[in-house]
């Protein structure tokens, strides 16, 4: 990066500057790893290698003040137990509201001198919250009663109460906390709940019984919000309010139209967006997915109409405040139908920019800009965020604590402690081989450091410790790869724990601060996702999303589909799409226009052999097959089924695609109609979808159901043969061809570099 200003000294040595930074250049994209040490940090995502350079040498230096001050903001100090209050077993008494919303503890346990954990709540943007208070439901052990103990509760890093416990002859015991409302802010809240307990004997104050001392918080205590909904004003940024609201979890009366023509565009448009609220429903999802000429059947409170512009009944068109242009923009206008209900209706005169409307409304960022009642979405205008999605595929699975919490991981006490890191990975994610893990943490250097030690857990699987010691106290790194006994498993949660052993400790006035660890927020993982398709319900969303995404999803829709077919793939793509995050691949074709040499996706059909032409066609790869009149499915190897049983139920079947290596598919048939509902009604039911099981599973007029593998393993375990090898390798084998041209191109240049300065030298000696 330095300059040669002295025109002399250039033109005398360009050459061998030039050719020296050709050879450097060659040789970093020749090796990239060559930049860094074996243990430097992974970069991050969105960032420069120059800025992760930097990162590196402010962890070196000394922390600044006001990193030493953000340390401090995330020690929880435990309450004096002399100091702490009686508990406050009296349920705070509010004005009346519309609405409540609860948030249940997970059991939980806290062990020994000092534990913590926490529990998140979410406020949602709309609301007009008025109070929250937490009701704690708990049982601590009989230890209690020598020990001077207390619980102290903090809200976003801030304590706001302090209990006294005791132990009342093994009952379980109430308390009430009192939230500050000037703690409280929209989105995720904290709670953290921190116990501390002084134990004693004849000589004073041991800790040899850290284990026997606990607090055990039930699954009955819940953090309570009293609100009243803000009116939205039709505003767009308000979606998915008031179209689904917490108050209606289950989405009841909420109703997703499309023209009775049906278009591609517009059903793509409409499952995105019913997977899109469908995170929002709880135990139940009584979301309708209809043609518009069927709305009259539902009376829906909330409707989301997506229609082209020419197919739009004229009483909508007669609505909307702004028609599209001819420019292929979309247009998402959020009014009041006839009969003042929520209405937000999605147009345009291009059929394609429908699932672009439908992908902004998910897209939050884009979303919160739009403060009005119209939107108008120009073509082309998410292709950006698909460009730099895809784009970031290479550099994509290296997180940095920063990155995931914002901040580092701080310990503080004595003994055992434990915090967990969530992976912002989706459901679906499975860790592929080469994960790696570089820690970098400093610890106080008061502690017994043949007992001291730092352990990472994979979920609850133990991956690598390391033992303190002294000399590394004020910058120690742990660096590891994930062992092979993890790797094709999946984990929502990295869990760090630190052993911070005491040589001594004695009956002393607990102080906050010692001892501790902090590990710091420039801690690097690296979790690459595994590419092989599972099919099997066991997985849920394999293969049909990837990354949270929908992955090259096909619809195949009968060329006259039903609300009934609508619907029931509507709650399928519900059911894959549980973290639906906007710019995935969904399309959508009749059968009629399906073509073989086109199949190179995922495919999702659903129907009857006589209704949907697709599903005759694919009907000998079913492991249950129709009988020739298509009233009912055949036996076969094994399970026999009886004539009229047979007619009466409903299959679920997942198969390899006969059109793609390395694709699945999945065929949801009945005989008619009733039987589509079957399978329709026990898709809307989130607790049922739990039961779904290997690749074939039969649903009978009673909801029961019989689960069926049919896809043997031996054949998964087969090597892969080279074709599919191409296809589940084709982005590395296009990166590697990219590269492997831009370094035959850098030694071409190389060349003639080489080849200009010979002949310059030439031309000096004569």
């Amino acid at each position: 990066m330095t300059t040669l200003t002295d025109k002399h000294k250039k033109k005398t040595a360009a050459p061998r500057k030039i050719s020296t930074a050709f050879l450097l250049l060659f040789i970093v994209i020749t090796n990239p790893l060559a930049a860094y040490g074996s243990n430097a940090n992974v970069p991050e995502p969105g960032k420069t290698q120059e800025t992760t350079q930097e990162s590196v040498q402010q962890e070196s230096q000394p922390d600044t003040p006001e990193a030493q001050k953000e340390d401090q903001l995330n020690v929880l100090p435990a309450a004096d137990p002399d100091l702490a209050q009686i508990p406050d077993q009296n349920e705070p008494v509010y004005e009346p509201v519309s609405h409540t919303q609860d948030t249940f503890f997970y059991r939980k346990t806290l062990k020994g001198i000092y534990s913590s954990t926490d529990l998140y709540f979410y406020v949602e943007d709309y609301w007009d919250t008025k109070y929250v208070y937490a009701k704690i439901q708990y049982d601590v052990s009989q230890l209690i009663e020598s020990a001077a103990s207390s619980v102290t509760f903090s809200v976003n890093d801030v304590p706001v109460q302090s209990y006294k416990l005791e132990y009342k002859d093994g009952n379980s015991q109430i308390l009430y906390v009192k939230i500050p409302m000037d703690q409280v802010h929209t989105g995720f809240n904290s709670l953290s709940v921190s116990a501390y307990a002084r134990l004693f004997d004849e000589q004073g104050c041991v800790d040899d019984y850290s284990d026997a001392n606990w607090l055990s918080i039930a699954d009955t205590s819940y953090i309570r919000c009293g609100y009243e909904s803000r009116d939205p004003e039709h505003r767009i940024s308000y979606y998915p309010y008031p179209f689904m609201a917490a108050y209606e979890p289950a989405g009841k009366g909420l109703v997703i139209a499309v023209s009775d023509k049906a278009a591609s565009g517009e059903v793509a448009a409409a499952m995105n967006l019913m997977a899109d609220l469908s995170k929002h429903t709880g135990k139940r999802n009584d979301i309708e997915l209809c043609r518009i000429s069927d709305l009259k059947n539902y009376q829906p409170s909330e409707t989301i109409l997506i229609s082209d512009y020419n197919d739009l009944p004229s009483e909508y068109k007669d609505k909307i405040t702004k028609a599209p242009d001819s420019s292929g923009n979309a247009i998402v206008n959020f009014i009041d139908d006839s009969n003042a209900k929520p209405l937000l209706i999605i147009t345009s005169n291009d059929d394609s920019s429908l699932m672009e409307a439908a992908d902004m409304l998910m897209d939050e960022n884009r979303r919160k800009q739009e403060t009005g009642n119209l939107a108008v979405i120009e073509k082309g205008s998410g292709q950006l965020a698909v460009n730099a999605a895809k784009q970031s595929d290479m550099t994509a699975w290296n997180y940095t604590l920063e990155d995931i919490m914002g901040s580092g991981l701080s310990y503080v006490g004595p003994f055992h402690q434990e915090k967990y890191i969530y992976l912002p990975v989706s459901k679906d994610f499975v860790l592929a081989q080469g994960g790696k893990a570089v820690l970098k943490f400093r610890y106080s250097e008061n502690l017994d450091f043949k007992r001291s030690l730092i352990t990472v857990f994979w979920g609850d699987v133990p991956c690598a410790s390391k033992r303190l010691s002294q000399e590394k106290a004020s910058g120690d790194e742990l660096t590891f790869e994930m062992p092979g006994d993890v790797t094709g498993t999946s984990a929502s949660s990295l869990k760090i724990t630190f052993d911070l052993e005491l040589p001594d400790l004695l009956c002393t006035p607990r102080q906050s601060d010692m001892p501790w660890a902090y590990v710091s927020r420039e801690s690097a993982i690296f979790l690459p996702p595994a590419a092989d398709i599972t099919l099997s319900f066991d997985s849920r969303v394999s293969p049909f999303s990837r990354n949270g995404k929908f992955n090259d999803v096909l619809l195949i829709l009968s060329d006259e589909p039903t609300s009934v077919e609508l619907n029931l793939l509507g709650q399928t793509l519900a059911m894959y799409g549980e973290e639906a995050k906007p710019y995935g691949t969904i399309l959508v074709k009749r059968a009629g226009e399906f073509n073989g040499k086109e199949g190179d996706y995922n495919i999702i059909t659903a129907g009857t052999r006589n209704g949907n032409a697709f599903i005759s066609q694919i009907n000998n790869n079913l492991a249950f097959k129709f009988a020739q009149d298509g009233a009912s499915f055949e036996s076969n190897e094994q399970l026999v089924l009886s004539r009229e049983y047979a007619g009466k139920i409903g299959i679920m079947q997942l198969l390899k695609s006969p059109y793609s290596l390395n694709r699945g598919m999945l065929v949801l048939t009945g005989s008619n109609d009733e039987t589509l509902k079957n399978l329709l009604d026990y898709l809307r039911d989130s607790s049922k979808r739990e039961e779904l099981k290997k690749d074939c599973v039969i649903i009978d007029a009673s909801q029961n159901i019989t689960a069926l593998k049919f896809i043997k393993d031996e054949e998964g375990k087969e090597g892969p043969t080279l074709a599919e090898k191409l296809v589940r390798n084709r982005r590395s084998l296009v990166f590697t061809a990219i590269a492997t041209s831009a370094m035959f191109l850098m030694l071409l240049a190389v060349i003639i570099i080489l080849l200009r300065m010979r002949s310059y030298r030439k031309k000096n000696e004569e």
